[in-house]
């Protein structure tokens, strides 16, 4: 653990329709990755380099977690009563830190190739579910003796790659992406029980909307992002049904890349990214995540663009977390002093949230 860094100021902004309260952060990083909210409130955050930090919402202050083992990339990190588990992507094993004994240590995945980039939050009070895009199609971890059990993966599709659970089904629903490289093209959704730890159904991603019924239950719909095309996507998980799908405005103007979402308070958050299938984005500049957010509510069926406007800076957001009634987003400015934007560009983080910091005693 590296000493803990101080907070350098604290401002409130306005972010288009969310008020949103901005913390920039002294860290040296080049884009902050999955994060979770510790039984004590505090955030962890993951990174492109063997680091978490430890973030506090309350206060703004920072630390920094160095990994002790040969991983290139904390992907997420997920918190599970005084444990972090991180998860490394290509990385062999799991790493966990315990934060009682403050030490890290590893245990091994049931996967003969794991890759594993993300997971599920805690589902009850021991159980994470993670998904392993190399070889095991999804584990079912137990956080009481750190062990995994694999669950065959029976389609003949690519692996899952992410999924969100839904407690009112009692399942975890899968993502499958086909394509080589970044081109995220949609291949279905996939059930997977949670009681009994099978996968129980895939339903094939459809190639339009034609002949599809809007939506008309928000609380039984899962929404997804048509990545490159600048749709969502509705599914109905109670009728099993794909439903019409959802123009959102701005698209090949705003953004070319839609990710996510993130639920909080009724509404759905969605990354935004230049980002169209290429190296040049679709403002025609070398793509970058958007210092804007997609905001869909589905009870009303309005789209929002949240954006992070800060004069002599451009930051970039990706990932974000809804937990302890709170929403968060990270960014990290990427204009350099000429103008330009560097999307590798490191440093000047801010954290986004929907609650001030506490004032000093």
């Amino acid at each position: 653990m590296i000493p803990s860094l101080l907070l350098v100021a604290a401002v409130s902004l306005a972010v288009e329709q969310m008020p949103m309260h901005v913390v920039p952060l002294p860290v040296n990083s080049t884009r902050l990755l999955g994060m979770s909210m510790d039984d004590d409130g505090f955030i962890w955050v993951g990174t492109f380099h063997r680091d978490a930090y430890r973030y506090d919402p309350r206060t703004g202050s920072v630390e920094v977690f160095h990994v002790p083992f040969e991983m290139k990339t904390v992907s997420q990190c997920l918190c599970a009563g005084s444990k972090v588990y991180m998860l490394g992507q290509t990385h062999p094993r799991l790493v966990i830190y315990d934060r009682a004994s403050a030490k890290f240590s590893e245990a091994a995945y049931p996967s003969a190739k794991p890759n594993v980039w993300y997971g599920t939050d805690l589902i009850d009070d021991h159980t994470l579910f993670f998904f392993d895009r190399g070889s095991a199609g999804a584990i079912r971890w137990d956080t009481r003796t750190d062990t995994g059990t694999p669950i065959p993966f029976p389609y003949g599709t690519p692996l899952p790659s992410s999924g969100q659970f839904v407690a009112a089904d009692g399942a975890v629903w899968c993502r499958l992406w086909g394509g080589t490289g970044f081109q995220y093209k949609p291949v279905g959704i996939v059930r997977l029980d949670v009681a009994d730890g099978k996968f129980t159904g895939m339903w094939e991603f459809p190639k339009d909307d034609a002949g599809l019924e809007p939506f008309t239950v928000p609380a039984t719909t899962i929404f997804l992002p048509f990545t490159l095309k600048g749709k969502i996507v509705p599914f109905d998980f109670k009728s099993k049904r794909w439903c019409r799908f959802l123009d959102v405005p701005r698209f090949g103007e705003l953004f070319g890349f839609i990710g996510g979402p993130t639920p909080h308070d009724g509404r759905l958050f969605f990354s935004l990214s230049t980002y169209n299938g290429t190296d040049t984005g679709c403002d025609g500049k070398p793509f970058h995540f958007c210092n804007a957010m997609l905001e869909f509510d589905p009870s009303t069926r309005r789209f929002e663009f949240p954006t992070l406007a800060v004069e002599g800076a451009y930051h970039q957001v990706a990932y974000m977390l809804s937990a302890g009634g709170a929403f968060y987003a990270t960014g990290c400015n990427i204009r350099e002093s000429d103008g330009t934007l560097n999307r590798d560009r490191s440093g000047e983080f801010v954290f986004l949230q929907s609650r001030p910091l506490k004032a000093a005693k």
